[in-house]
């Protein structure tokens, strides 16, 4: 495996399963509804985090030929994407019932 695809994929599962340990703690840690927390969180923190990856995707291009950095950025990325995904449409349909999309 080269240097890229190893930092991807060890990116990948870290913020994966990181980022998700995160939005549970906060979805369920603090006692607060979905509701009470988009009333008082900023609104980085109400946006779905799978757009986190956006700004990282605009920037892969600059540092494709860093085979490392390169890795990383993109497992960042597919980590925001997939714990999203992971928390909408797996932890939140067992733990509550519904996915609980919604906009932000």
């Amino acid at each position: 495996m080269n240097a890229r695809n190893k930092a991807f994929v060890t990116w990948t599962i870290a913020v994966t399963i990181g980022v998700e340990a995160i939005t549970c703690y906060l979805r369920f840690g603090t006692g607060a509804s979905a509701t009470e927390f988009n009333k008082s969180a900023p609104l980085l923190l109400q946006i779905h985090h799978m757009f986190w990856s956006v700004p990282i995707f605009v920037a892969l291009p600059f540092c494709w030929q860093h085979a490392r950095l390169s890795g990383v950025l993109l497992g960042i990325a597919f980590g925001f994407i997939i714990s999203d995904l992971m928390h909408h449409f797996l932890v939140l349909p067992l733990t509550v019932g519904n996915t609980g999309w919604h906009w932000p």
